[in-house]
């Protein structure tokens, strides 16, 4: 079996920390007497809204439900949460109501500096939790409030004895060096930008430490930051050029840009799956007190389609949801190269394959030879089954790497040859996948894929059968692999080993209509009618392509008189 990987890319308990334990009201209080109501049935929108991963809907839901039942604390509570996850504009209203909950009191204090009300922000922030997570931002917060209210002195007095907190400790140099910098103190700055250590760049940190060093005249120093990065995370290199011209202005305007920067801090070290709604808040916040603060939407995007949880797919409401968050980012935005990658992505993702292709092609024009954006481009158009437009963009990409191209561009090679085999041509096709295996020699798809097209073309089946077996130790529970290998020792006549791991492949892919119709095959073969005939059927019922349908029914006809249905 070819196996053609579509993607050549891409918390309730962490929660109890910081909401209240406020009781819940009567469900039947939102009807007034207990009989269904208006009310009602928003709630149970409401709620259908959270479970599908819509938080918008189901603020708007739990606003209607609140209109019916305005004091219920159930409603309050759900409604403040999903106002909170949705970014709405009037959930500060539902905060005050909850004086225990501490992401209410955040937002409260929030409000209140994005009004240019510090003290009351620094009243509300002093009186949060010193517990082990709000503990972390607590000290950020109210240093940047103190900021705001023109105290630089107090401010870096609040962060000095946090310095040596752990692993976090270095976040706080590094915002009491944005605060001495943001103030003008270069002399403070200096030195406390000295101490950072920027031996593990991310994004945010490379811009700031960047930034200051152009702004001071080292332009080589700001230079080999950017590259760090870049060594780390290459699929920030398009954004490279539009970041460089940036540089001389400073990362940080005012307290409530630095507010947001300590959210965003927080909410990228919530890696773990089960934190993800809380990591989805602090973003939100961080947007709330800075709407252009681009690598806080990236983060978000990437939260709200579960990419740290793989295991589960996101859906379209979800992917929806996350090209809303990216579609504010201007085209004058360093970062807007990665945002328009990633909603290409998402677009892609939600079979709007030229709406994809049209966004990323535009990014073409500041970046014509980028081997990245062209593979995107080619891997778009090949996963909307546009194969003959995607084979020029494979073959721009590869030529934009030179003579030598790194091992890593063996992609671009197997995916140019699927879609020239998906053409007809397997001719042009198995260079490539040569091409490909010449640089990683122990790549499973590329085993995989040329092992089993040479059968189905009749040819090499013994140097078939070795490569699968290869691929097989490189990954013994990959159905589609063990599917390849039955058919070809089907091929050679080794009908019962053909049974044996064509059975296998079946137990391991059993959704998997052209694997099963292989055991079909393997039954017919070895004079067991009455099985193959099942295994077709089943095979039909798997809902196969028109090709693998027709070649189906046509088995059943010609062996049994019968047309299938």
């Amino acid at each position: 079996m070819k196996l053609i990987p579509l993607t050549g890319r891409r918390g309730a308990a962490a929660l109890c920390i910081l909401l209240s334990a406020c009781a819940a009201g009567p469900l039947n209080a939102i009807g007034g007497s207990g009989q269904p109501s208006s009310g009602y049935g928003a709630y149970l929108a409401a709620r259908y809204a959270d479970d599908t991963g819509d938080p918008a809907q189901a603020a708007r839901y739990y606003r209607i439900a609140l209109h019916a039942a305005p004091d219920n604390a159930q409603l309050i509570s759900e409604g403040f949460m999903a106002g909170v996850l949705s970014g709405d504009a009037g959930t500060t209203a539902l905060a005050s109501r909850q004086p225990h909950n501490v992401l209410g009191t955040m937002l409260l204090g929030n409000h209140a500096a994005s009004t240019g009300d510090f003290a009351t922000a620094q009243a509300d922030f002093t009186s949060l939790p010193q517990d082990d997570l709000t503990g972390l931002i607590k000290p950020l917060l109210i240093a940047w409030a103190q900021y705001g209210q023109g105290n630089e002195q107090a401010a870096l007095n609040g962060l000095g004895p946090y310095f040596n907190n752990g692993n976090f400790g270095a976040v706080y140099v590094l915002n009491a060096a944005l605060i001495a910098d943001a103030a003008g103190d270069t002399k403070n700055a200096a030195q406390l930008y000295g101490a950072v250590d920027g031996s593990q760049p991310n994004l945010r940190m490379a811009q700031i430490l960047a930034s200051w060093d152009t702004r001071q005249g080292q332009n080589g120093q700001a230079m080999a930051e950017l590259s760090a990065l870049m060594a780390v995370h290459p699929d920030l290199a398009i954004a490279l050029p539009a970041m460089q011209m940036q540089l001389n202005k400073p990362v940080i305007g005012s307290a409530t840009d630095g507010m947001a920067e300590a959210y965003l801090t927080l909410a990228g070290s919530l890696t773990q799956p089960q934190a993800a709604l809380l990591r989805i808040a602090f973003l939100r916040f961080a947007l709330q007190l800075r709407p252009d603060l681009t690598a806080a939407r990236l983060l978000l995007a990437d939260t709200q389609t579960g990419a740290d949880n793989t295991a589960t797919p996101p859906t379209p409401v979800q992917m929806q949801n996350a090209l809303d968050t990216l579609a504010p980012v201007a085209k004058t935005d360093p970062l807007y190269a990665p945002a328009a990658i990633q909603q290409a992505n998402l677009l892609a993702a939600l079979n709007r394959t030229d709406e994809a292709v049209a966004l990323l092609t535009g990014l073409l024009v500041n970046a014509p030879h980028d081997p990245t954006l062209l593979s995107s481009i080619a891997d778009t158009l090949r996963e909307g089954s546009q194969f003959e437009a995607a084979i020029p963009y494979y073959t721009q990409a590869i030529a934009a790497l030179g003579p030598n191209p790194p091992p890593g561009a063996w992609t671009l090679f197997f995916y140019r040859g699927i879609c020239e085999d998906q053409l007809g041509h397997w001719d042009k096709a198995q260079p490539d996948m040569q091409m490909a295996l010449q640089l990683s020699p122990s790549q499973p798809y590329v085993l995989n894929y040329m092992a089993y097209s040479w059968a189905v073309h009749g040819q090499n089946l013994p140097q078939a059968k070795d490569m699968l077996a290869k691929a097989v130790a490189l990954d013994p529970n990959d159905g589609a692999v063990i599917d390849s290998l039955g058919y070809v020792e089907m091929k050679l006549g080794n009908t019962k080993q053909a049974i044996t791991l064509l059975t296998q492949a079946v137990q391991l892919s059993a959704d998997d209509a052209e694997v099963n119709g292989h055991l079909g095959d393997a039954f017919w073969q070895a004079g067991r009618p009455l099985q193959a005939d099942y295994q077709w059927q089943r095979a039909l019922s798997l809902h196969p392509d028109a090709k693998l349908k027709a070649e189906l029914q046509g088995k059943i006809t010609e062996h049994f008189g019968t047309a299938a249905p």
